[in-house]
């Protein structure tokens, strides 16, 4: 048994997560830009405004995910609640990470590298 509450380890995790997404977040659009490292023009705002919902959302999903995998464990329903709450942090986890991939799409597709 553990000893955090659902609440607490939901609670933990969502701030985990909002931080991680806020990292991500400032890096990808506020760094990069900055020193060059991309130059996406008007396509910055349209790529952020995406990000948005997708990391709070990716956040919440990584929060109820690991709720279901810790009443999953408690209920003895391992198999199927470890499948679903692993799949939900999964997704939760790319829509997190939504604005880095973008990012490193833009710079490796406009990288020119000598023939």
């Amino acid at each position: 048994m553990n000893n955090f509450s659902f609440d607490d380890l939901q609670k933990k995790d969502l701030l985990t997560a909002l931080g991680l997404w806020l990292v991500v977040e400032a890096v990808s659009f506020v760094l990069f830009p900055t020193i060059g490292l991309i130059n996406p023009g008007a396509r910055l705002r349209t790529w952020f405004l995406l990000s948005v919902p997708f990391g709070l959302g990716g956040a919440a999903l990584i929060s109820m995910s690991s709720g279901v995998l810790a009443a999953a464990g408690e209920r003895g329903q391992r198999k199927i609640g470890s499948l679903i709450g692993q799949f939900g942090g999964w997704i939760g986890l790319a829509g997190i990470m939504f604005p880095f991939v973008v990012v490193c799409i833009e710079f490796f597709s406009t990288l020119n590298l000598p023939k």
